[in-house]
């Protein structure tokens, strides 16, 4: 190997000067150095987080992929529910409200049930919110009538409220 200094074309002056003063042997010390440093660093610096969240991505696959497989699993589940349970409301809304009303005995409990324009209204001077809850409830399950419009009133009673309904189909 010549004296001549290792000077890349790229290499700074002062690094340039201060490589000319050393002898060979300190320069490939120098620049086995700076190799070993600059491998560390790239080490330290990119390979560590690769490999980090390299195993932190396969496990949220993973948890995705089981997340995923039981999402699938409920969206078949429901489909065969909506098929085999899927009821169909009968033709006369008048007769599926009288019918839900009698099965949770609320018949007598209400004090106007008025059609208008196949709307129902229906209401109620003093009535359990719990057994309005359970009322509502049925009447969108079994009969198909949904609550378009609600006046709810709480009374003196605890747990006791005046209830003014509006049902459609």
């Amino acid at each position: 190997m010549s004296d001549a200094p290792l000077r890349p074309a790229r290499m700074p002056a002062p690094v340039a000067r201060w490589m000319a003063g050393k002898s060979p042997a300190e320069r490939g010390i120098a620049v086995t150095l700076f190799v070993a440093v600059a491998a560390a660093l790239l080490w330290v610096m990119v390979w560590q987080p690769l490999s980090r969240d390299t195993v932190a991505l396969r496990l949220a696959r993973a948890a995705n992929a089981s997340t995923l497989a039981e999402a699938r699993d409920r969206v078949k589940e429901l489909a065969e529910l909506s098929r085999t349970s899927a009821k169909t409301a009968s033709v006369d809304a008048r007769a599926d409200l009288d019918r839900a009303l009698a099965q949770l005995n609320l018949r007598t409990a209400a004090t106007s049930v008025e059609w208008r324009e196949g709307r129902a209204s229906l209401v109620f001077a003093a009535i359990g919110y719990d057994t309005l809850v359970g009322l509502i409830d049925a009447l969108q399950r079994d009969a198909r009538l949904r609550v378009v419009e609600a006046t709810i009133t709480a009374r003196v009673d605890p747990g006791t409220v005046r209830a003014e309904l509006t049902l459609a189909r």
